[in-house]
């Protein structure tokens, strides 16, 4: 092989790793299909949402989604959802919620009722053969005001 191919390889190499170096950081970041069964869960329960915007996502042990709604009647929230999932006898989890706490209140919303989850459960397999959106929301919490303005 000449020098020149060998100089032309390089470069075709060294732009195809630029290339996708560039494509992965373009890339939304994706959340756990545990965001999105809880995702799922909020967009069924919450009541009468003329839009959902989800704000910020902690995607672990429970999943917490921060999210603003706006009702037909154009009042804002900004409001909260914890996801619980069960575990097996190993310790991993299952695709399968155990409780749901919305707003962190006392007050018993009528989607943490353990019937409403029971019955959501069953409709998983059907979550997971047709998976949601999983992007994550990429808004920054620094600043309050941006709150207001958030689509």
């Amino acid at each position: 092989m000449s020098p020149q191919t060998k100089k032309k390889l390089y470069w075709l190499g060294g732009s195809a790793f630029f290339g996708l170096i560039v494509l992965m950081g373009l890339t939304p970041a994706q959340g756990s299909m545990h965001y999105g069964i809880c995702r799922v869960y909020i967009e069924l329960n919450e009541l009468y949402p003329k839009e959902i915007t989800y704000l910020s996502v902690e995607d672990g042990d429970p999943v917490k989604i921060f999210y603003k709604k706006i009702d037909p009647f154009g009042v804002e929230s900004v409001n909260s959802a914890e996801c619980y999932f069960k575990r097996d006898s190993s310790g991993a989890f299952l695709d399968e919620l155990s409780k749901f706490d919305m707003n962190g209140k006392f007050r018993v919303y009528e989607a943490e009722k353990p019937e409403n989850i029971k019955r959501f459960n069953i409709g998983i397999p059907a979550i997971l053969d047709n998976p949601p959106d999983l992007t994550l929301p990429d808004f920054s919490q620094d600043n309050i005001a941006r709150y207001k303005d958030a689509q």
